[in-house]
């Protein structure tokens, strides 16, 4: 009876342990999985430029997305530009973004967007502009999110609304107000798998690092 007894005791303690577990070490992993990360390839004239790493977690309807882009450039010149970029949405809308551009380590420009009660104020280098809109969808959404019956996409660095449009298979264009196609994107699985971004001078891919 009190080997039993004993035994009874000691699977008691083995049960307090498994909810203690599933109290504590649960969450901690269920939280976890709310963060992702990816990281791309730039290139462009057949050169590799750089990575650009892009993290987001997703807690309570809040969507935090942080972006870094370095790029070294090796051309007369040698030069180093980096984009670091931070993005809060809350229950599909955005509620502040910071994008800051360093060139050789100094600020080469610095833009805030935040909400406000029926507007949002747009802080570029210093100057400020109201955007008379509700803003759902931004570019830093485009990473982990795929566009899908999404008509509109605000840009953080500039504030510009640009129209997306589905041109194939999980492919979307971006386009300007003359309807110039500036940037495509190919998604896999629902994430963004290759963009083609579009300058005068040539065209830079982003290409997912499997």
């Amino acid at each position: 009876m009190f080997g039993f007894c004993k035994k009874g005791l000691l699977n008691m303690k083995g049960f307090k342990l498994f909810l203690l577990c599933s109290l504590f070490i649960y969450p901690l992993l269920d939280a976890q999985s709310n963060e992702r990360f990816l990281t791309y390839n730039i290139k462009a004239l057949g050169m590799n430029l750089g990575q650009f790493t892009v993290k987001q977690i997703c807690k309570d309807g809040v969507i935090n997305v942080e972006g870094i882009t370095d790029i070294k450039v090796q051309l007369l010149l040698s030069y180093q530009v980096k984009y670091i970029q931070e993005t809060t949405h809350k229950n599909g809308h955005l509620i502040k973004s910071h994008l800051q551009t360093r060139k050789n380590g100094e600020v080469n420009s610095d833009t805030w967007m935040l909400a406000q009660v029926n507007d949002y104020l747009l802080i570029k280098d210093g100057d400020s502009t109201l955007i008379q809109d509700s803003i759902n969808y931004t570019g830093s959404l485009l990473y982990f999110h795929e566009p899908v019956n999404v008509q509109y996409l605000y840009k953080e660095k500039s504030g510009d609304k640009r129209i997306i449009k589905l041109i194939g298979e999980h492919t979307y264009a971006l386009v300007d107000e003359k309807g110039h196609t500036t940037h495509e994107y190919t998604y896999q699985d629902g994430i963004l798998s290759r963009a083609k971004i579009k300058y005068p001078l040539a065209d830079i891919y982003l290409e997912y690092c499997q």
